[in-house]
């Protein structure tokens, strides 16, 4: 049998479940799914799972799909202005759209829309810090 690291998505998702500091019984919980098919979906190099399963982990891991398959994300401006400096921080960070979004969709005052990577990073660790006390 194959191991993870021979699963590029098995391995993906093991990984960004580690990241997220979320147990499989955790993650199985915010999905729907079994935790013995979540364990099978990280550890079975022949495991496909369906468009629908990715999406919910996915979604349970704040990511996009095309971040969990390992593609690169493409990022939807659309309408919303976003602060160069976060815009610059994403790209360096690698964050999720969701997380982008996260962070864009903060109100500012005037003049105090975080202008270094520092402040943005400060940002985010607080909103995750915040999210993992609802869990």
């Amino acid at each position: 049998m194959a191991t993870a690291g021979d699963n590029g998505i098995g391995a993906r998702i093991r990984s960004e479940r580690h990241r997220a500091g979320l147990s499989a019984a955790r993650l199985a919980h915010e999905t729907g799914l079994s935790k013995t098919y979540l364990l099978r979906l990280e550890n079975d190099a022949e495991a496909n799972p369906s468009l629908d399963v990715l999406r919910r982990i996915a979604e349970a891991l704040d990511l996009t799909i095309a971040d969990l398959v390992g593609v690169a994300p493409t990022r939807f401006v659309g309408d919303r202005d976003y602060p160069p400096s976060l815009l610059r921080f994403a790209d360096e960070q690698g964050l999720a759209q969701g997380e982008l979004e996260m962070l864009a969709s903060i109100r500012w005052r005037k003049g105090e829309v975080p202008s270094t990577p520092e402040r943005w990073r400060f940002v985010l660790d607080s909103l995750r810090a915040s999210r993992e006390l609802d869990r």
